[in-house]
């Protein structure tokens, strides 16, 4: 399967950056195919989803281009100038993949964990015309007052941007994609996670949340991963992944402080 790393400019960060990008076998036909944009968390990088876990494999029966892009520390949103990380994805990430690649039109699939679980969530309700089926894993989902404390350097217009809450009270429901997201028991940010899922029923939104046993791990998002994939596969409509066995890889945390 085409594995490479490729490096593009970005009006939003202003500089090249590198993103990884896995393609079809040759075998699945020249395609157009779907995307699905594949977030990791903090203190992690564009190539973490690629070496620290099997993704490669449980996307290799897919006729899906699955791009891995890099997003630093910050949220995957915009929190400064040359810090546009929300519009690199939106707009320069997504002209350049469409442009490149035998890219299907239409809506991606989005996912992430940890930081990148919150991008997903935070890009899926601010931009729902751009993804129709969004799955995130042990995401940090805080209320204004937690994202003030812990990131006091971001100023109170990026804290009421990043505020998924704000973001899910005004949404048109109407317009969102197929949503999930998952928590493993044992992990820090289970309870940011169940309050979020309350939130949203309280709203009404039409989501999927489930629990499993497990941390902030590796191990777990090797595991969880492929329920995501079927979900794309299936909101897609494309041929489901290969079943594989279940089980987890390791069990490396993603880091001190990780989010």
């Amino acid at each position: 399967m085409p594995i490479g790393t490729m490096h593009m400019m970005s009006r939003g960060l202003g500089r090249p950056t590198p993103y990884t990008v896995i393609l079809p076998e040759p075998d699945l036909g020249p395609g157009p195919y779907p995307v699905l944009l594949q977030l990791h968390g903090k203190w992690d990088d564009y190539q973490s989803w690629l070496v620290k876990s099997r993704l490669a494999s449980h996307v290799e029966p897919l006729p899906l281009i699955v791009v891995l892009p890099d997003g630093g520390n910050f949220w995957w949103s915009n929190v400064g100038t040359y810090l546009a990380y929300e519009d690199y994805l939106t707009q320069d990430l997504r002209a350049h993949i469409t442009n490149t690649y035998p890219v299907r039109p239409g809506p991606w699939a989005l996912g992430g964990l940890s930081m990148g679980g919150f991008g997903s969530v935070h890009l899926a309700l601010k931009h729902p015309d751009l993804y129709c089926s969004v799955f995130a894993h042990s995401s940090p989902f805080f209320t204004a007052e937690e994202l003030r404390e812990y990131e006091p350097q971001f100023s109170a217009a990026t804290v009421a941007d990043l505020d998924c809450y704000r973001l899910a009270t005004a949404v048109n429901t109407d317009r969102l994609p197929v949503l999930s997201f998952d928590c493993g028991t044992d992990d820090g940010l289970i309870d940011s996670n169940r309050r979020f899922h309350t939130y949203l029923e309280t709203l009404g939104i039409a989501h999927s949340y489930t629990e499993h046993p497990g941390g902030h791990t590796w191990g777990y998002w090797d595991l969880h991963v492929q329920t995501a994939l079927r979900q794309h596969a299936r909101v897609l409509g494309i041929a489901p992944a290969a079943a594989t066995p279940s089980a987890q890889t390791s069990d490396v945390a993603e880091g001190t402080g990780a989010a």
